[in-house]
This record gives C-alpha cells, sequence and structure tokens, in this order.
C-alpha cells in the first residue's frame, strides 16, 4: 500500500504544480498592447454555444409542430444530441440553418427533411419540410477533409 501511496504521489505531484489554464487568462509576458486571451480549441466555433444548443431546439421544435407533433414525427439523433454535433451551418448574419432528416416515432429510414433557420433573436424559419429531395437537388456543400479549417466532424455540416 505504502509503494501505491508512494508512486501515486509521484505521478500526481507535478500536475498539483501545474496551474490550470483558463480559457479567459491574458498573455501576461508580452507588451500590454499585444496582450490577448489564450485561444482554446473552443473558440473555433463562431456561433455562441449557448445560442446554438437553443437553436438546434428550437429548430428541431418547429419541425415537430409542422410535422403533426412527437406522437406523429422524431428529428434524428443528431437533434437530439450535442449542439455542435448537429447538421448545421453558421450563416453570416448570425443566424444558424440546421439540414436534418426524420421520420414516424421508431424510424429505420427517415422520410421526412427539414431544413430551417433560426435567427439569432429566435426566429425559426423553415426552408423546407417534406419529402427527402434527391442529393442533387440539396444544396451542395464541399466536402470537408481532416485538416481543413471547415473540417467539423463525419456526418455534420458546419461553416468555420
Amino acid at each position: 500500500m505504502q509503494k501505491f501511496l508512494l508512486f501515486s504521489s509521484i505521478l500526481l505531484a507535478p500536475l498539483a504544480a501545474t496551474p490550470a489554464l483558463n480559457a479567459q487568462e491574458t498573455v501576461s509576458h508580452l507588451p500590454l498592447p499585444y496582450a490577448q486571451p489564450l485561444v482554446i480549441a473552443q473558440d473555433a466555433v463562431k456561433a455562441d454555444p449557448f445560442f446554438l444548443t437553443r437553436a438546434k431546439n428550437l429548430a428541431r421544435q418547429a419541425a415537430e409542430r409542422e410535422n403533426g407533433g412527437l406522437s406523429q414525427y422524431r428529428a434524428e439523433t443528431s437533434m437530439y444530441g450535442p449542439a455542435i454535433d448537429s447538421p448545421h451551418v453558421e450563416n453570416e448574419d448570425g443566424s444558424v440553418t440546421f439540414s436534418f432528416k426524420g421520420g414516424a416515432p421508431g424510424f429505420v429510414s427517415p422520410t421526412l427533411e427539414t431544413v430551417a433557420t433560426v435567427a439569432p433573436a429566435g426566429i425559426v424559419t423553415i426552408g423546407y419540410n417534406g419529402p427527402i429531395r434527391p442529393a442533387a437537388a440539396q444544396p451542395s456543400e464541399p466536402d470537408p477533409t481532416p485538416g481543413s479549417p471547415s473540417f467539423h466532424s463525419p456526418g455534420s455540416i458546419s461553416n468555420y
């Protein structure tokens, strides 16, 4: 037991001595005009993550209303998970457009497609709500590749 405690304390000592990085810290060794907040991976997201979550929920709820409520319609699972993983595009005006599929509760293959844009004020505009369109009729997005600035994650549409 003593060997375990000694080994654990040796491994954990450097972690305890290292100050935690905070996204709001500034780089203090630079002259004042050049001091900037530290950039972390989450800073790459243009939209406020709270707005993105709210927008995702508003878009999904609008599709649920348009398609007869939850007893008749369910959106694809990405519209229930983390907002960053939902199929969305952030627009220049601050709005977010979601393009997702759905169908009857318990569907195996989706039957409906919805395109909904949520403005920063929370106003939802349904651009399309109907049968799934052929791929040629859908707006084409360039295929993002890993390492490019627009790459988000497999299966999602993002415009960063």
